[in-house]
């Protein structure tokens, strides 16, 4: 959502499951399909700067589109592989191509990494960020950006898979150049392995990145099995204040500002109701607001009051079971069920 009333969605709709992109101007009652003409049946990927700019890849096509006018109108800006994207504004972009491959141990290798000065008309090759399993890019600005540099094992229910060291790559000069510090491990933990591999003693984990950038303060959430924490830093990765979530498996966190922020956890049982918190001193402490029917969810909160969210009441969304929309204007006290339609 970019205001109270207009936001964006895409996905699965309609009896084919064909992936479309919708858009909302009564704040997520009724959506209307804006998608382009060539819009792909399969997977995607889009980025929404304002009510009224996207950019979206249709990626069987390997074709990057444009609107400036929210959605009524779409032009092909470029002939682009699968990608991952971000605008800073309406010029000024970053585009990140890249493959993940590997069964026993994930790794991440950007294929191509390039910026853009004229909307995504044009894209000019930077050096990506060194070595492989990058991911979880922010770009607070035109020159500024920031990633985690990590790799994980093959995910099996109890044992560690995050490798470990884990890093910040940064770059302050448009991907020019980057620098590489090693992000420090959470109080209490310490790697497990032998023969220069090591992982996180913390079973199964990943990265919720970025929480919140600006930029002068960046967060990241590392989530595992049983326990996660909340990662800030404000001299670029330099040092760290790393603060522990509340116990068990945090699906999702999100902040607004550098204080104020939510979390949704999961209880141990997949079919027991879920928890959301709330912090304002930046995830040093949290407050329980309450148990939730959802077993899954994705937050959107838009101010301290307003926020949405995409939850599942069942332990998974499916197409027998799809995902309930929901929205709070109390800071997620409480929570309406909407009922979205599909305009003609």
């Amino acid at each position: 959502m970019m205001d109270l009333t207009t936001g964006w969605a895409h996905g699965q709709v309609g009896a084919d499951k064909a992936y479309r992109l919708l858009r909302t101007t009564d704040g997520g009652t009724t959506w209307r399909d804006v998608s382009p003409s060539a819009y792909s049946l399969y997977d995607q990927r889009a980025f929404f700067l304002d009510s009224q700019s996207a950019w979206i890849v249709v990626v069987d096509a390997t074709q990057l589109w444009h609107t400036a006018d929210g959605g009524q109108t779409w032009t092909s800006v470029e002939q682009t592989g699968g990608s991952h994207l971000w605008f800073n504004d309406s010029q000024h972009g970053w585009k990140m191509e890249a493959t993940a491959w590997g069964l026993s141990f994930v790794q991440f290798d950007i294929d191509s990494f390039s910026t853009t000065q004229d909307g995504g008309q044009t894209w000019d090759e930077k050096n990506p960020p060194p070595d492989w399993g990058v991911a979880f890019l922010a770009f607070p600005d035109v020159q500024l950006g920031w990633g985690v540099r990590a790799g994980f094992a093959k995910v099996i229910e109890g044992f560690p898979n995050l490798g470990v060291p884990f890093f910040l790559e940064t770059t302050t000069d448009g991907a020019q150049t980057w620098q590489s510090r090693a992000i420090p491990l959470p109080p209490g933990t310490e790697r497990v392995g032998r023969e220069e591999t090591y992982y996180l003693d913390a079973g199964n984990c990943d990265f919720d990145s970025p929480v919140y950038s600006s930029t002068k303060i960046w967060k990241l959430a590392l989530m595992c099995e049983e326990q996660g924490w909340v990662y800030t830093t404000l001299n670029r990765g330099q040092t760290w204040i790393i603060s522990p979530l509340p116990a068990g498996q945090v699906i999702d966190v999100q902040f607004i500002n550098p204080t104020l922020g939510w979390l949704f956890r999961k209880t141990k049982l997949d079919r027991s109701p879920g928890q959301l918190y709330q912090t304002t001193d930046g995830g040093q402490t949290w407050t329980l607001l309450g148990d939730t029917p959802w077993i899954d969810a994705r937050l959107n909160f838009l101010d301290a009051q307003t926020g949405w969210a995409v939850a599942c009441l069942k332990a998974y969304c499916n197409s027998s079971h799809p995902p309930t929309l929901v929205k709070t204007t109390d800071g997620g006290q409480t929570w309406q069920t909407l009922q979205p339609g599909l305009a003609p």
